[in-house]
């Protein structure tokens, strides 16, 4: 079975229920389709626990298996690093290349950001310390000013909750047609 790519979608036929007893039912079947999903989910979840664990046994042999080769490769090369590098840091073989190449640079310290931070500050060097400027959107909702361009937004969302076989400590909530 071929599977194509969708390049057009089209609304389907909705059958609106005509009276609150209509929507009951329908309520119950929507709680009942949520439970096979969530079925499905679940051991969907479950498999793919299954899977890493089975993964991680079959790949931990290759791993310890490639370390030793890598090793046994760099023990070979090393001492004779000199004279593999006079043309060229890479050495290109018929099964593929090995070499030597220089990291980037980067900022090693024994310290952790906040003690570098405040001994940067400490010894007047602030130009190394990074201030993020952001928008307080906490503030803006408490006070509220007028400003030009800035909108206070709050939306009436409807919402379903129907009774389902299983429950649950939480409500999770799936948006499907956001706009």
């Amino acid at each position: 079975m071929t599977i194509k790519p969708v390049t057009r979608v089209k609304k389907t036929y909705t059958a609106v229920p005509e009276t609150i007893e209509s929507a009951n039912l329908l309520l119950g079947k929507l709680g009942a389709t949520q439970d096979a999903i969530n079925e499905i989910e679940r051991e969907l979840k479950e498999r793919i626990a299954e899977l890493k664990v089975e993964a991680l046994k079959n790949l931990r042999p290759l791993t310890t298996l490639r370390d030793r080769q890598v090793n046994a490769l760099f023990t070979f090369a090393n001492p004779r690093k000199a004279e593999l590098t006079v043309d060229a840091k890479t050495i290109q073989l018929g099964m593929g290349k090995f070499g030597w190449r220089m990291t980037p640079r980067r900022v090693d310290t024994g310290l952790s950001d906040e003690e570098l931070v405040a001994f940067f500050k400490r010894s007047n060097l602030v130009e190394y310390v990074r201030t993020k400027e952001e928008v307080d959107r906490q503030k803006l909702l408490a006070d509220q000013p007028p400003i030009l361009g800035v909108a206070y937004v709050q939306n009436d969302e409807f919402f379903v909750v129907p009774n389902q076989a299983a429950k649950k400590p939480k409500t999770f909530t799936k948006a499907i047609d956001r706009v």
